[in-house]
């Protein structure tokens, strides 16, 4: 399939998509060509994301040999259900949009004038053995003891058996919290599963994967009626996402900050956040107190708590929730 024929697709945030968009989404499956998962570096070595600065050459890491996999999974899916089945499922999802009652953006629209951060638990299973009702469990102390106000459910074929059953699991224990799927995205089609799956909305589209495709799978799932970040790692990217109507950016979430450097990744988050154009929303990964502390004061409108931080109090969530409110409350 050729990535060139997602070029002709809308990519402005639009209620209804056209034959012409689906058709350009059905052929999103490519991602970008080979693009390194590392932020820009000024010659002296520091980080420096400036618009101009182009990432250096890495050699094949983990997250290439996770979309590779993705690929070989979606090429299946994609041939025993058959291109024209293809087309008629995109175009049916567009026209039943999802109308979830507690979504993302409308809990941080509401929150951020109030100067609350929104904390989006990243719910995992802490082992194999865990089963989606102990997730739900889980979930449910998170909200209840944790301060959690939504969830990302891992959902990639990597991190659990159940895939999407453990979202339901998490969404039918936390009803009246926004519940996201985690997965790494790079086709519309999944979209469309997790929208099926009755998600407030879907995490895991990153520029550095789709590339020129990301206007579309962003504008794709707007259309669907779920909320769904772009994940950014430098200001270029900001730029040319904010011409095509984006206005939700994720941050630190899968790629580009989780380098061995002190401070590195709080520094970067920085940066981007501020070059994010006015009226944007951003999440921003953190994995540890500190994190979460300097994503707050550098203005994170909410914050995506990994699945490492929470793992790492175990079953004490009581102490998790007190510890993460004090990290973001911020001073007068």
């Amino acid at each position: 399939m050729q990535r060139a024929a997602m070029l002709g697709a809308s990519t402005s945030y639009s209620s209804t998509l056209g034959p012409s968009t689906v058709r350009g989404c059905r052929n999103c499956f490519q991602p970008a060509r080979r693009r390194t998962c590392v932020p820009p570096r000024a010659s002296g070595g520091q980080p420096n994301p400036q618009p101009d600065d182009e990432p250096p050459k890495t050699p094949t890491n983990a997250l290439e040999a996770t979309i590779r996999r993705k690929q070989r999974e979606l090429e299946t899916t994609i041939r025993e259900l058959g291109m024209e089945a293809l087309d008629e499922r995109l175009q049916s999802a567009t026209q039943m949009p999802a109308n979830p009652p507690y979504r993302l953006s409308t809990l941080i629209a509401e929150s951020v004038p109030q100067g609350r951060a929104v904390l989006v638990f990243e719910v995992a299973r802490p082992s194999p053995e865990t089963t989606s009702a102990e997730l739900a469990e889980l979930a449910k102390a998170y909200v209840s003891r944790g301060g959690a106000a939504a969830m990302a459910v891992r959902t990639d074929s990597d991190a659990t058996p159940s895939g999407l059953r453990d979202l339901f699991s998490v969404q039918q224990a936390v009803p009246r919290v926004p519940v996201l799927a985690r997965d790494w995205l790079i086709h519309p089609l999944q979209v469309c599963e997790i929208k099926e799956a009755g998600a407030a909305g879907a995490l895991g589209i990153i520029n550095q994967v789709t590339g020129r495709g990301t206007g579309v799978m962003s504008s794709f799932s707007a259309a669907l009626g779920l909320d769904a970040p772009v994940e950014v790692v430098n200001a270029r990217e900001v730029e040319q996402l904010a011409k095509q109507g984006v206005v939700f950016y994720a941050i630190n979430v899968a790629v580009g900050l989780s380098v061995a450097v002190p401070g590195f990744a709080n520094r970067i988050a920085h940066g981007l956040l501020g070059e994010l154009p006015f009226g944007a929303i951003s999440l921003v990964g953190v994995r540890s107190l500190e994190e979460a502390a300097a994503a707050r004061r550098s203005g994170a409108d909410a914050l995506l708590v990994k699945a490492e931080l929470l793992q790492s109090y175990g079953t004490d969530v009581g102490a998790l929730g007190n510890a993460l409110q004090y990290a973001v409350t911020l001073d007068d």
